[in-house]
């Protein structure tokens, strides 16, 4: 063997060498698989908690306990603490402890009439004037920059309460008449009410934020269905479901016939702007939108107090205007009892 052909042997071997050596390396140092990357735990979506139901608490189950004069006993100090708070102008205060009051559903009925006349009045002052109280968790005060709209400021800051209403708060009958610079009270909502048949009336309660305490604003009169023909449960606003100059299709139960009808055309029932404010069932109520059954203004307002509709809700002209107003769809409940 000549010795060019040592040194290319020679060479052969060295570089045979590295190569084991790199081998045995790599098999020692690197994981023979790669380990899988740990799966992402799962996200678990939680439904929103529902609204506490207005005035559950004034309402006995069946199976409940009787109230005792310990559940009297609290809701009376409630309203002697409410009424002290209010005689020292302390007027979230005394809003809050009547509410509690009122909520404990244990009130003789002259004091329960009391809480709420004072509670309507409280409202006026602190949630329906445009005035904001401070230390108020249901209001607040904005100022409107270039470029703002009351639409898109409502839904950014989750109000739940119709522009229409903060229009009318703060006496501005176009919210394209809003300036720059301009300074608005807003509410915090939503709004429920509570329909009782036998009484003729529904209740309005504003749910305070956080807290999600139910406070009485108002009281309509109203008009319900005859032959027990509006069904009870608890409901929801439908989105998309109130209108102005709504068409009306008179239900089978009317003996008309099944035909759309418009404002101003013969035998439209739904008063004189056509407000309608479409309610679907939740919990259990099996109705939804494709029923029918909705609020609505009527063409025959002494029919309101009295139990002669087709089954829907009537309230008068003035009334459903501001209760439209405060209803917020899809947010907003409303729950029928007998």
């Amino acid at each position: 063997m000549t010795r060019s052909q040592r040194r290319v042997l020679a060479r052969i071997v060295i570089v045979a060498v590295l190569v084991l050596v790199a081998y045995w390396g790599a098999a020692r140092l690197w994981p023979k698989s790669k380990p899988p990357l740990p799966e992402p735990s799962a996200k678990v979506v939680r439904p929103a908690a529902p609204a506490p139901e207005p005035g559950a608490r004034s309402r006995p189950r069946p199976g409940d306990p009787p109230p005792g004069p310990t559940d009297r006993a609290k809701a009376m100090g409630l309203l002697r603490k409410g009424m002290d708070l209010l005689g020292r102008r302390e007027l979230v205060a005394a809003r809050s402890s009547l509410a509690d009051a009122l909520a404990c559903g244990t009130l003789p009925q002259q004091q329960a009439a009391d809480a709420r006349k004072q509670l309507d009045k409280l409202a006026v002052e602190t949630i329906f004037s445009p005035q904001a109280v401070p230390g108020d968790p249901c209001t607040s005060s904005y100022t409107f920059k270039p470029g703002d709209l009351l639409a898109r400021i409502e839904r950014s800051m989750k109000l739940r309460v119709p522009a229409q209403l903060i229009l009318r708060i703060n006496g501005i009958s176009d919210a394209r008449k809003i300036q720059a610079g301009q300074t608005l009270k807003l509410v915090r909502g939503p709004f429920h009410a509570v329909i009782t048949k036998r009484s003729f009336t529904a209740d309005v309660y504003l749910e305070e934020p956080k807290t999600r305490r139910m406070i009485f604003v108002r009281r309509f009169p109203v008009g319900v269905g005859k032959d027990k023909s509006t069904p009870v449960g608890r409901w929801r606003v439908v989105l998309g479901g109130k209108m102005t100059g709504a068409p009306w299709t008179p239900p089978v139960s009317s003996g008309m016939p099944r035909r759309r009808i418009y404002p101003g055309q013969s035998g439209y029932a739904l008063g004189r702007k056509g407000y309608w404010i479409g309610l679907e069932g939740i919990e259990g109520t099996p109705y939804t939108k494709a029923d029918g059954y909705g609020m609505h203004d009527t063409n025959d307002q002494s029919s309101v107090g009295k139990a002669v509709s087709l089954g829907c809700i009537r309230l008068a002209d003035g009334d459903i205007d501001l209760l439209f107003a405060m209803l917020y769809e899809k947010w907003s409940t409303v729950t029928i009892v007998e």
